[in-house]
């Protein structure tokens, strides 16, 4: 009996280590790497082989408020920037029926592919996809409605142009909206992220969530 009460706790020990070096590795480790990247200003996109890391029943629950801070109106014209596989694209794109619509864009195909596979399954047709940089969107000045990001502001390697472009295709008045996770390597404090937003002529206009998730609003200047 003794002996299997030790296995157990033996058992019990290795796997609390084996969590703790993956949370070191992933909050401290992973960090540093990419700060110093965005410092080299080398920061690459969550590559497409890890989409479900962004796509799990976990992180879908508590980013469930992500949408309605972001204040999608039925009927805009939306920019969805860094979808992933298209985590938050389906439930975006159905507040935009029965007249809105969706552009989403990413600079891996392979992602798109994975949108696109999403949307046909969900039968959403108000999708407008593209393969695209975020330094060059495919989409007219001032066209856009609204555009928002999840945790992919500071994987571009310069935010600020980023914005700039984000700038250029929203409409006088149009809103950006950019959310962050304490989880993400990639993560940037609240005051760095309005001082990119404010660089690119942004203002702010709302603040959501906390350390652990947070979500800020901006309009562009009418």
């Amino acid at each position: 009996m003794n002996t299997f009460f030790e296995v157990v706790g033996a058992t019990i020990r290795i796997v609390l280590i084996a969590l703790a070096c993956l949370a070191f590795f992933w909050l401290i480790v992973l960090k540093v790497v990419s700060w110093l990247g965005a410092y080299l200003r080398i920061s690459p996109p969550c590559p497409a082989s890890l989409g479900w890391i962004v796509n799990n029943p976990l992180r879908r629950r508590y980013m469930r408020p992500v949408l309605d801070r972001v204040g999608i109106q039925s009927g805009e014209t939306v920019l969805e920037l860094g979808p992933g596989p298209g985590a938050f694209s389906i439930d975006a794109a159905r507040r935009l029926e029965p007249q809105g619509k969706l552009i989403v864009v990413d600079i891996q195909a392979d992602m798109i592919a994975q949108v696109k596979a999403r949307v046909q399954q969900a039968g959403v047709a108000n999708v407008e996809m593209h393969v695209a940089n975020a330094y060059a969107l495919p989409i007219e000045d001032n066209s856009v409605d609204r555009a928002f990001l999840v945790t992919v502001l500071p994987e571009i390697p310069d935010p600020v142009r980023g914005l700039h472009e984000i700038y250029r295709v929203l409409k006088p008045g149009g809103v950006f909206s950019t959310t962050e996770e304490f989880l993400d390597p990639d993560y940037p404090r609240r005051k760095t992220t309005i001082k990119w937003a404010r660089a690119a002529g942004f203002e702010l206009t709302e603040r959501y969530g906390n350390v652990w998730v947070y979500t800020l609003n901006f309009r562009k200047r009418a």
